[in-house]
């Protein structure tokens, strides 16, 4: 699967380059978190046609709608399927906004698609809960600013270790606090070891890049992982005794 990541600086640049990256074969669209300052900003009408054109699924990205920050999905109809909400909210997002109650995923030609808003990723019971539904790939709108761009590499690659999933990163470019360097990772084994491997990565620039991604190839660690889950309790013991 083609999956299409875009680093806007403006309303026609988000729609160039999520055609350019259509036309390179993408089935799936996803731009970054809070890209424009609000859903009435959102290029909707073109992205939907972009979408029908095409026969790709696009999310452009996450914004706020004066409730909560939300992430639309775009099917290949042009419809909006529904929203991704963020769970947990960041900074001044909260006692402004309400938080979302439920993650969500999508299917794609056959692929289980799940959307993780910015923060949600920090927290891997998120990530863990769609990997039990059946998830494949968790596509992340975020906007990290410069200082905490190492830290948020961290948070990627280990929901992608720990969940043995691929996850596809679109992170703003707003020069010089947010500089993109959007990517995507993917797992796989290596030897008896279960490695991860960069199939695209952004630098600070205004553009696009491709990640191909096989959900086969790392399908029977998935598979392994979710066996090794198990339900368990946490016991304190009694330092009195």
């Amino acid at each position: 699967m083609k999956i299409g990541i875009v680093q806007p600086t403006s309303k026609d640049s988000a729609i160039r380059n999520a055609e350019k990256a259509l036309q390179g074969g993408s089935q799936v669209v996803l731009l970054p978190e809070k890209w424009v300052k609000s859903i009435d900003e959102l290029p909707l009408t073109d992205l939907q046609r972009l979408a029908v054109r095409y026969t790709a699924f696009i999310i452009p990205g996450a914004v706020e709608d004066e409730v909560s920050v939300i992430s639309p999905v775009i099917s290949p109809r042009g419809q909006i399927l529904g929203l991704a909400k963020k769970i947990h909210l960041f900074g001044r997002e909260k006692g402004r906004l309400l938080p979302g109650t439920s993650a969500t995923y999508f299917s794609a030609n056959g692929v289980k698609i799940g959307v993780v808003i910015c923060y949600d990723l920090d927290f891997p019971e998120v990530a863990r809960s769609l990997l039990l539904k059946g998830v494949e790939i968790i596509l992340v709108p975020s906007k990290i600013r410069r200082d905490g761009m190492d830290r948020w590499r961290d948070y990627v690659r280990m929901r992608s270790l720990e969940n043995r999933i691929a996850v596809v990163n679109a992170n703003a470019v707003e020069i010089p606090n947010f500089a993109g360097g959007s990517i995507a990772v993917v797992p796989y084994k290596r030897g008896d070891i279960v490695d991860l491997k960069v199939v695209a990565e952004m630098g600070e620039e205004d553009g696009y890049t491709i990640a191909d991604i096989d959900p086969i190839s790392y399908l029977q660690i998935r598979l392994e992982r979710m066996k090794e889950i198990v339900q368990f309790s946490v016991e304190e013991l009694d330092s009195k005794n």
